[in-house]
C-alpha cells in the first residue's frame, strides 16, 4: 500500500509539472535519446520485491530469509527513422535472489543479547539481455490528424508501440558464506512486444513509462525453471539530444 501511495504521488508530481510547462512543443525534439529506467519483472519463482522473514527454530536459533526478486533496470539508445519510427538498442536485466542466514542468540551478562551468524547462503538468478527493437509513434503529429477525439489529447503525451528481438543470458549461482559452490550459465533467443508513453517535460527531458512482455525459454534450467517469460514494467527518464 505504501508503494502504491508513493507511486501515485510521484505520478501526480510529474503531471503537475506537465500542466504548468505549457511551452513544451508537441513533437519538436532532437532525433536521438538515451533512456534510463527501473522497475519490476514478474519472475516465475520468488516473491516480487524485497522482503524479510524471520523464523525462530528454538529458544537460541533464528533463521532469516531475505528475498530480492524481480527488480529490473535498463539502458537504451534510440534514433528516429523519419517521423513515426525509431530504432532502439537496449541492455538490461533483472535479479531473483534468496539469502538464508542461521544465527544463534548470544547472551552477555552486562550487555544486551545479540545473534551470531552460524551459516549464510545465497541462491541467485541473474538475467540480462541485449536487444534491437523498433518503436512506432502512431500519433506523431496530433495537429495534422482530423479527429475530434484526438484534438483534446494533451500535446505532451506521446504513446508508442514497440517490439524487439535479441539474446538473453542467465546465471544461476549459489554461495555458501563467501564461496561460490555452484554456477550454471544458459542462453536464449527471445523477443518482446510492448507499449509505452513519453511525457515531455521539456525539449530535452522526457519522463517514460514502459510495459514489455519478454518471451524467454532458456536452454538450461535456472533455479529449476527454463521459462522466464513475463511482463516487465519500468519507469524512468529519457534525455534527448
Amino acid at each position: 500500500m505504501q508503494d502504491l501511495r508513493f507511486l501515485a504521488c510521484f505520478v501526480s508530481l510529474i503531471m503537475g509539472i506537465l500542466v504548468l510547462n505549457t511551452d513544451v512543443l508537441p513533437y519538436d525534439r532532437p532525433g536521438s535519446s538515451i533512456r534510463f529506467t527501473f522497475g519490476v519483472w514478474d519472475v516465475p519463482d520468488g516473491e516480487l520485491g524485497i522482503s524479510v522473514h524471520h523464523s525462530d527454530l528454538d529458544d537460541d536459533e533464528r533463521l532469516t530469509d531475505v528475498y530480492v526478486s524481480g527488480l529490473s533496470g535498463a539502458f537504451s539508445f534510440s534514433r528516429m527513422l523519419g517521423q513515426r519510427f525509431a530504432w532502439e538498442f537496449s541492455m538490461g536485466g533483472f535479479s531473483d535472489s534468496e539469502s538464508e542466514t542461521l544465527s544463534r542468540k548470544i547472551e552477555r551478562r552486562y550487555r544486551s543479547e545479540y545473534y551470531e551468524t552460524i551459516y549464510s547462503g545465497t541462491h541467485s538468478v541473474f538475467v540480462s539481455y541485449i536487444m534491437v527493437g523498433l518503436i512506432y509513434y502512431p500519433l506523431y503529429e496530433l495537429d495534422r490528424i482530423e479527429s475530434n477525439v484526438l484534438d483534446d489529447l494533451p500535446s505532451f503525451f506521446r504513446p508508442y508501440l514497440t517490439a524487439g528481438i535479441g539474446p538473453y543470458f542467465g546465471w544461476d549461482v549459489r554461495w555458501d558464506e563467501d564461496t561460490i559452490t555452484d554456477a550454471n550459465f544458459a542462453t536464449a533467443m527471445g523477443a518482446y512486444p510492448g507499449v509505452g508513453l513519453d511525457l515531455l517535460l521539456s525539449r530535452h527531458f522526457i519522463f517514460n513509462i514502459d510495459l514489455r512482455y519478454h518471451f524467454i525459454e532458456f536452454s538450461e534450467p535456472l533455479k529449476d525453471i527454463t521459462d522466464y517469460s513475463g511482463p516487465n514494467v519500468t519507469a524512468g527518464f529519457k534525455i534527448a539530444f
